[in-house]
């Protein structure tokens, strides 16, 4: 019987709550290597991409790789009662997965497992131009200035600076990132790029911030662009969305 036990349960909860407004039902891989998923949206414009090694976590027994679908819904729905303190522990039964929260008190709640079909993604090899690393909340508070008005979210990136347009029926709304005021931890610009997005992915995406403390943001002119979470130093949290 394989179990993985994480030092923060209510971390798991926003990085599944980030999956599941992208996928209602997917497949996470338990190797002896770590927990990886990789799966498309319905409309084939958003990819989710995670990858947790099993250093990342307290304890890691598993043995033979191990496939479990489930039904992110009410995956979520149980990982919302974990508390501050809790850790969490995935106990992997034959046809069913246990959820159990760690803390003043174990909890242990069970999921019947799903038939999924997986659909075999390569990873994305795309020429990003713009590379720029900002605080989460930064993140948040960009979607949360711009959300008022728009409908799309538009990146511009030129030699120091990052550029966040929403624009939207309502109007227009504009955001200037700069390394100087501290808001740009890192940018890296090969030429300039500029590229439009639907804001709702941004939106559905950003509980994931919650579990990281930084973003990640690559992209080029009118090409998808990919979203990265960091997860306790060695994890990560990738989404790449279509223009």
């Amino acid at each position: 019987m394989s179990k993985v036990v994480f030092s923060d349960a209510k971390a798991w909860r926003y990085l599944m709550t980030a999956i599941g407004k992208i996928i209602e039902e997917g497949t996470l891989r338990f190797t002896s290597e770590g927990v990886t998923l990789r799966a498309m949206d319905p409309s084939h414009i958003i990819m989710v991409d995670l990858n947790m090694p099993k250093t990342i976590f307290e304890e890691y027994n598993v043995t033979k790789e191990e496939k479990v679908s489930i039904n992110f819904n009410d995956f979520i729905k149980i990982l919302r009662r974990a508390t501050k303190n809790d850790k969490l522990g995935l106990e992997l039964r034959e046809g069913k997965i246990a959820v159990i929260f760690l803390g003043a008190s174990e909890r242990t709640f069970v999921l019947p497992t799903l038939s999924v079909s997986e659909e075999k993604l390569p990873e994305p090899r795309i020429p990003f131009k713009a590379s720029v690393r900002i605080t989460s909340t930064t993140f948040r508070d960009m979607l949360k200035d711009i959300e008022p008005v728009a409908e799309t979210i538009k990146l511009v990136c030129d030699g120091e600076v990052l550029k966040v347009i929403g624009k939207g029926s309502r109007g227009e709304a504009e955001i200037v990132l700069t390394e100087e005021s501290g808001a740009l931890i890192d940018l890296s610009v090969e030429e300039k790029a500029e590229a439009s997005y639907s804001i709702e992915y941004f939106k559905n995406i950003a509980p994931a911030s919650q579990a990281s403390d930084t973003v990640t943001i690559r992209f080029s002119t009118n090409m998808p662009c990919r979203l990265d979470f960091e997860l306790a130093g060695e994890g990560r949290l990738t989404f790449y969305i279509a223009p």
